[in-house]
């Protein structure tokens, strides 16, 4: 998350930040081996299963949630109040999806994630084939 200061502000430890400058905020616990101790940096898709099982986790499982652990939607009284309404929507398009078309990665093809400076994104490159349920063509993408 990053913003640009419009006015100078002094923060309670007595930190300036200039009008103009840009800040960050270090979401570098989303990728925490104490926060994800089985291999944080890798995708599994039963991560947040597991944490709705653990007592200590299960307010970091649900997709809207927000905290210092998990900054998607941000945190605090800045956190996206629109979440509730994107998240439906991701999962209305994602069913679309799986009941109209059969995916699977091209041949040979590989996942990877790239970090880039401050971005974390996958691969723009890799192939995915494309077949519809209801068509027998099939696409690579």
């Amino acid at each position: 998350m990053g913003r640009i200061a419009t006015e100078r502000v002094v923060l309670s430890d007595g930190t300036e930040i200039p009008k103009g400058h840009s800040i960050l905020v270090d979401s570098s616990m989303m990728w925490d081996p104490k926060v994800h101790p089985e291999s944080p940096g890798e995708w599994d898709g039963f991560r947040f299963v597991r944490m709705r099982e653990d007592p200590k986790k299960q307010n970091l499982a649900p997709l809207v949630a927000t905290a210092p652990e998990h900054l998607a939607f941000g945190y605090g009284n800045n956190a996206c109040p629109g979440r509730f309404f994107a998240a439906n929507e991701i999962k209305i398009a994602l069913i679309g999806i799986l009941l109209r078309y059969d995916l699977r990665l091209g041949e040979g093809q590989t996942p990877k994630v790239l970090n880039l400076g401050f971005t974390c994104m996958l691969d723009p490159e890799i192939k995915i084939s494309i077949k519809s349920r209801y068509c027998k063509t099939e696409s690579l993408f």
